[in-house]
């Protein structure tokens, strides 16, 4: 009887090491199946993507000072990054959607002007370091029987190692779908 439980305690050990073996095996399995090869690693978008695929007849700015941030956005990318010629267009193509109707018909050529604008701007090492939109509602007036409004947005400029801040008075008015766009801006002198 003694040989016949040597024999089943082997037999039991044997089991339990395989059956161990394929719980590690299962484990194993279970947290490598996850995971994604390297090529196919999540894609960061970047702020020239995220401009670029914007969609103005899904989503547009909620109010007009998120068209100014979105202005200034467009602007510093623009300025400062590293894009196609291609995704460029995009981003001048979207800036034209925040703009009034009026203020793009008062214009030769919007696109060639802004290339332009950017072109010497780069030339110069000039980039936009950060810009600010005002915090507090603008005070709404009717026009017209339009909505307009103003919003102030202080830009930091630094060509080389200088620098030079502007704030700027973005004149906003809403279109026939209430949607806020830029009509036009000034300056404002220095306090």
């Amino acid at each position: 009887m003694e040989k016949n439980s040597v024999g089943s305690a082997v037999v039991k050990s044997i089991v339990l090491v395989i059956l161990g073996a394929i719980i590690i095996l299962g484990v194993y399995m279970i947290l490598t199946r996850n995971k994604k090869p390297a090529k196919d690693e999540d894609y960061v978008l970047t702020t020239v993507d995220e401009i670029t695929t914007t969609d103005f007849s899904r989503k547009y700015p909620a109010d007009a000072r998120k068209v100014v941030d979105l202005y200034g956005k467009i602007m510093r990318t623009l300025y400062k990054e590293t894009y196609t010629d291609d995704q460029q267009n995009k981003m001048i193509e979207v800036l034209a959607g925040i703009m009034d109707d009026e203020l793009l018909e008062n214009q030769n050529n919007f696109a060639k002007s802004i290339k332009n604008e950017v072109k010497a701007r780069k030339e110069g090492d000039y980039s936009i370091a950060t810009y600010v939109v005002q915090a507090q509602e603008p005070e709404v007036v009717k026009v017209d029987g339009r909505k307009m409004c103003s919003i102030e947005c202080l830009f930091s400029l630094r060509q080389g190692t200088g620098h030079i801040v502007t704030t700027y008075d973005f004149i906003m008015r809403q279109d026939g779908l209430g949607r806020w766009k830029i009509l036009g801006w000034t300056v404002k002198a220095d306090e």
